[in-house]
């Protein structure tokens, strides 16, 4: 494994889509304005199920989209995320998060990471980016990465020779907003470029927004840390506060419309409730473990979050960022509306 020096400096979102705005920047200046614009949260009650993006963020310019490709065997894997990268000079892979080897200590769990690849050097080397940043309860930790990896390493890192579980499934699945349907093989993956456009319709429903979608994800996550609900929910949680934050920097650094100082200060109020959701699941977690689950901080805490966001939804409507009503639901899943 070679290092570049000037490795991405991170633009601080979640595993799936720190890389995919790198990607998405090739495309278009204003990635990161659609991504932010794009964030909102939706749960749906009867499933646990979470949708982070109002629009699916793997359509790209031209009838175009990004859908998942999968391979058995390392062979067929690498020619195939190699014509990828002969066609459109990039592509996205489908790392393990605890194989990567610019990784410090050890990750918490092995989970589905996007990395990018930029391309290859006439030695064969593949050159890898990763602009995701994270601290792990396990101690360990993620800094921003830029190098080259033998055939060898870069395949390392994509096996998952037991496929994926149901939760990780469905998280790749909705990673982009909308479902986008899961390769044939799981053990290596990538993403390829075809024609077609994604179908913005959440399955089952009614799915939950607003304030409405941040009780049932307080609900969900004391169930999950009792140990009686779907597994998986704190790295959603963690997810939707990663994304939020992000949308709340897009709208303080001005990046459209000036901001009132009233509009400013409600945004910086939801800011600091975002803030401080990593905070609350770290101890909320370790309290869990110890075998003394606390619902209450995590109700306490998504109330004053609902509070803050409904007081700041008409500034996120008049900026152009996903709010419940931002979106028509016509030929869509039914979403129910709170706050």
């Amino acid at each position: 494994m070679r290092t570049d020096p000037t490795a991405p400096a991170g633009a601080g979102l979640s595993c799936y889509t720190e890389n995919l705005l790198d990607y998405l920047s090739a495309y278009s200046p204003h990635a990161a304005e659609l991504l932010a614009r794009s964030v909102r949260l939706a749960v749906d009650p009867d499933t646990g199920r979470f949708s982070h993006h109002d629009r699916a963020l793997n359509d790209l310019p031209g009838n175009r989209r990004l859908a998942y490709r999968g391979a058995p065997d390392a062979a067929t894997a690498l020619t195939g995320i190699a014509a990828e990268l002969a066609a459109h000079g990039r592509a996205l892979v489908v790392a393990d998060s605890a194989a990567l080897p610019w990784l410090t200590g050890t990750a918490d769990h092995h989970a589905p990471h996007l990395v990018l690849v930029n391309g290859r050097t006439p030695h064969g080397t593949w050159q890898v980016a990763d602009g995701f940043t994270a601290l792990f309860n396990s101690g360990g930790s993620q800094d921003p990465f830029a190098g080259e990896l033998s055939d060898s390493e870069f395949t390392a890192l994509l096996a998952f020779p037991d496929g994926l579980s149901r939760t990780h499934r469905i998280r790749n699945t909705l990673a982009f907003g909308f479902p986008v349907a899961p390769p044939a093989y799981a053990t290596y993956q990538w993403l390829a470029v075809e024609q077609g456009a994604t179908v913005e319709q959440l399955p089952g429903g009614p799915w939950l927004t607003g304030t409405a979608a941040l009780q049932e994800t307080a609900r969900l996550l004391a169930e999950d840390m009792a140990g009686d609900g779907p597994r998986g929910v704190l790295e959603d949680v963690w997810a939707a506060a990663q994304h939020h934050l992000f949308r709340d920097a897009h709208l303080l650094a001005g990046a459209g419309a000036p901001l009132t100082p009233g509009e400013r200060e409600a945004v910086e109020a939801t800011t600091a409730k975002w803030r401080e959701v990593p905070r609350m699941l770290r101890f909320a977690a370790n309290s869990a473990r110890r075998g003394r689950p606390r619902p209450s901080l995590v109700e306490g805490a998504f109330t004053a979050l609902a509070e803050r966001e409904a007081a700041a939804a008409p500034v996120h409507a008049a900026h152009g960022c996903a709010t419940p009503a931002d979106r028509p639901t016509a030929g869509r899943s039914p979403v129910r509306q709170g706050g």
